[in-house]
């Protein structure tokens, strides 16, 4: 298949060589590109604004299920409100086209914008963040600590949420971990939108949005959101990038290497927030370079990723440099619950904190494989099946089998070395990826699909005309699945002393606050001095025997 044929196929126009269009139609469709982006942040945004009026004890279980429906219901209404504005114009599909893509935006940011409303319920009556100021919390504090007071802080962690607490602090006035408070927040309340708009750039909206609930929600992080969002983002903008390159034997020079100086910079600045996702999808990402390079005319393939590399490392170098510098000397060692789990296992990230789950992994039905495993496995032979010469198929499959590689490889080391070297963390880009071939099969198999029907109806009745209601219909599906989800994930992270990621804001409602009072709903107790005590049981809360911690 050709680039220009995909791109079609996908909704949108790529095409290098077409004509340049009249100047009305662009700055509509510019408009409307930046109406989504309004859309999505707006509608994650408001989620939290409106959630901050809800005031519950966040250490009293009624108190968390009261919170957690008023939120709730608060979603519930702001969809209902996307959902009667595709309605009303259903009717005039011009107007619609428009309507149904701030709708599908504005649906991915309801979804974490209702994540981040259950992280202000469950901080509610403390300033910490999550998890105060101990572990990852407290460490970032510290270097955020450092920059405003003008220190240095090791190049070899990536800079951008570290400067982000401290420039916050330094323009409001307020602590870092205030900063970081603020950080948790408002990056969980954008992961939807960052995930959706970045989608939006090889996918039409439904299925930009369906991306962001299916593959992206799992990957969700309130504790440090600005980690998993990369990897969401570095997938859709590395598929745009082999698109490029596949047709570049057709592009003009000034193209390619505009193009390639910028997707250079933006990796740059993804590598900037998080780099541990390179690491992972270098295999991948090299070979479906080597697979979608124009091997007809090299030297323009040269020409974009030569700029791409510079762009890059003129973003990035300081931190790049840091980790090369580093390589050899770090070696991780901590051995927790996931390095002991059989190593196929990939169908739950959970990070380090898994909370009473039970048997780990769950038991499966099928030799020990469980039906969410299983309907993955269909996914991944579909999409293929059906869509495999696509780019983005492509990428996403050699993505796959260069994280599978690298987890196994790491793996069956660790008795030797003693070392884990992060290797549990290719669990979320090997779900990621299968999550995202499921969205694939649907996507292009139904595709298939669909044109047959056509191809077959349209001789008897002139065509099948298209219609509002299947785009109405995926976005009901895609609010429900969003509050699901959505309300779901924020009751994780209300306060629970049980080893879960629950824990993270007890210990930041226990815990005394920088201004050395103790946060609102500690209890007659009064609070911790340290998260320290605490977690070791050298100090108890007191308050409601029915409490979470509670007794």
């Amino acid at each position: 298949m050709s680039a220009r044929t995909e791109a079609e196929a996908d909704g949108l126009d790529l095409t290098p060589t077409a004509p340049a269009p009249d100047r009305p139609g662009r700055l509509v469709r510019v408009a409307v590109a930046a109406g989504e982006v309004l859309a999505s942040a707006g509608a994650a945004l408001l989620s939290v604004q409106l959630s901050s009026s809800v005031d519950i004890d966040p250490l009293n279980r009624v108190g968390q299920v009261s919170g957690l429906a008023a939120l709730d219901l608060r979603f519930v209404l702001l969809g209902l409100a996307v959902l009667a504005a595709c309605v009303t114009t259903a009717r005039f599909p011009r107007v619609f086209a428009v309507v149904s893509r701030l709708a599908c935006a504005a649906v991915a940011g309801l979804a974490t914008g209702l994540v981040a409303g259950g992280v202000v319920l469950a901080l509610h009556g403390t300033s910490w963040g999550l998890f105060a100021n101990w572990g990852d919390a407290g460490q970032l504090i510290r270097w955020a600590d450092d920059i405003v007071a003008g220190r240095g802080v090791p190049p070899d962690y990536p800079p951008v949420a570290l400067h982000m607490i401290a420039l916050w602090s330094e323009i409001t006035g307020d602590s870092t971990a205030g900063g970081l408070r603020a950080s948790q927040v408002v990056g969980t309340a954008l992961f939807g939108p960052l995930a959706y708009l970045s989608w939006r750039l090889v996918l039409p909206a439904p299925w930009a949005l369906a991306v962001a609930l299916v593959a992206a929600m799992p990957l969700l992080e309130p504790y440090k959101p600005y980690t998993t969002v990369v990897l969401v983002a570095l997938v859709p903008l590395l598929i745009a990038f082999l698109r490029v390159l596949h047709r570049a034997a057709t592009t003009g020079w000034t193209r390619i290497v505009v193009t390639g100086a910028v997707a250079g910079l933006a990796l740059g600045a993804l590598f900037c927030v998080y780099s541990g996702w390179f690491l992972w999808s270098a295999p991948g990402a090299l070979a479906a370079v080597l697979v979608r390079f124009p091997w007809r005319a090299p030297l323009r393939g040269l020409a974009l990723l030569g700029p791409a590399a510079a762009g890059l490392v003129a973003v990035a170098w300081p931190h790049l440099f840091g980790l090369l510098a580093a390589a050899g000397t770090v070696q991780d060692r901590y051995f927790y619950f996931d390095t002991n789990v059989e190593p196929a296992y990939i169908a739950m990230w959970r990070n380090d904190l898994p909370g009473n789950v039970g048997p780990w992994p769950p038991p499966g039905e099928l030799a020990g494989v469980g039906v969410f495993t299983a309907l993955l496995v269909v996914g991944l032979g579909v999409a293929v099946a059906v869509a495999g010469r696509r780019t983005a198929v492509i990428a996403v499959g050699a993505l796959l089998a260069g994280a599978w590689v690298l987890r196994l490889a790491i793996a069956s080391q660790m008795y030797a070395t003693q070392t884990v070297q992060l290797y549990p963390r290719t669990t979320a880009e090997i779900l990621f990826c299968l999550l995202l071939m499921a969205v694939f099969a649907a996507r292009y198999g139904g595709k298939r699909l669909h044109d047959a029907w056509r191809a077959r109806t349209a001789a008897g009745n002139g065509g099948v005309p298209r219609n509002a209601t299947p785009v109405i219909g995926a976005i009901c599906a895609a609010l429900l699945l969003g509050l699901s989800m959505g309300s779901a994930t924020a009751d994780r992270y209300l306060p629970r002393h049980d080893k879960s990621v629950g824990l993270l804001a007890y210990v930041a409602q226990h815990v005394r606050q920088p201004d050395g009072t103790c946060p609102r709903f500690s209890g007659p107790n009064g609070c911790a001095p340290d998260p320290g005590a605490l977690l070791r049981g050298e100090w108890r809360p007191g308050g409601d025997p029915g409490s979470p911690g509670g007794g």
